[in-house]
């Protein structure tokens, strides 16, 4: 039987199926978020997270174990269902215009990928007031460990002292025993407003000191103490009220700042509402192509985490 026009868009959805798979592993393996949060998978649509909270330090084996068991607090994150669906004019297929679809569909891996590093950083500017495993803001300066209190949050603008004191604070943050977790910040976060700013700090090789009319010292070039010493992350959701906020992670741990809690069992799937005989194609002459996904973000060690409010 002759190959119609309306057999097309049934043959053409497996390719684009491909072409979204191989254009949101791309995305994935560049995923601001897969740097900045931890990814945990779940086929759970609400997973609690009783570990939450340090593990005890090493100490000699004299007389028997004294194992730690779950934090008395937790951390609970229900899944979240998300879409974004395009449509293709029927004529669209018929005239052959496959390419401009491929772009669009390639366009949805896109899409998706920002959005989970959207929703992960949305949940840093949030922990001013969004609570933590200790049943505390996440970002607070009162967080309570071995019987002290212990910040990880500033009010200082972004400047090579705010920084050198959130690196020194985060050195020193302790376990849930009071021992030193030796956290060693690598990465700083920041918006467009910042990025100038934070790239001097952070990639420039010299300072130049200015002199000015209270201190008349001459201009003074000396070596940047910062260059090198953290990755600089530039999100583009760190605008409006947030665009001065900026924030200190440590990335290279498993259990980081931010959690980022997927299902295994529903992976991002990309389908279409496209049959000659559907409605779509019947009612309103055009098809239908989409992804749905279940996921959503929560806080994880907020010793990981240092973050600056203005």
């Amino acid at each position: 039987m002759a190959l119609t026009k309306s057999d097309i868009p049934d043959l053409l959805l497996p390719g684009l199926k491909a072409e979204f798979a191989m254009a949101y592993k791309t995305e994935l393996d560049n995923s601001l978020a897969e740097q900045i949060a931890t990814v945990i998978n779940t086929t759970l649509p609400s997973q609690k997270y009783p570990w939450l909270g340090t593990v005890p330090p090493m100490r000699e084996f004299i007389d028997e174990r004294r194992p730690s068991g779950l934090a008395a607090n937790t951390v609970t994150i229900d899944d979240k269902v998300f879409e974004s669906t395009i449509a293709v004019d029927r004529k669209a297929i018929e005239d052959d215009q496959l390419d401009l679809i491929r772009l669009r569909i390639r366009d949805l891996a896109f899409r998706i990928a920002g959005h989970r590093h959207q929703i992960v950083v949305e949940a840093l500017a949030g922990g001013f007031t969004g609570l933590g495993y200790d049943g505390v803001s996440f970002f607070n300066t009162a967080h309570v460990v071995a019987g002290s209190n212990v910040s990880n949050r500033t009010t200082s603008a972004l400047s090579a002292t705010a920084l050198a004191d959130g690196i020194s604070a985060m050195m020193v943050f302790p376990d849930d025993q009071g021992t030193p977790l030796g956290i060693d910040p690598d990465t700083l976060v920041v918006g467009p407003k910042l990025q100038w700013a934070a790239s001097e700090l952070v990639e420039s090789p010299i300072v130049v000191y200015k002199g000015n009319t209270t201190d008349t010292s001459p201009s003074t070039n000396y070596r940047n103490a910062l260059q090198g010493r953290l990755r600089m992350v530039v999100s583009p959701f760190l605008t409006g009220a947030w665009d001065d906020y900026w924030f200190l992670l440590d990335t290279k741990r498993p259990i980081r700042g931010v959690i980022l809690q997927q299902r295994s069992d529903v992976p991002v799937e990309f389908s279409a509402l496209e049959a000659g005989n559907s409605d779509s194609a019947f009612l309103r002459d055009r098809y239908y192509y989409g992804v749905r996904a279940r996921y959503n973000v929560g806080y994880g060690l907020w010793q990981t985490a240092y973050g600056a409010i203005l």
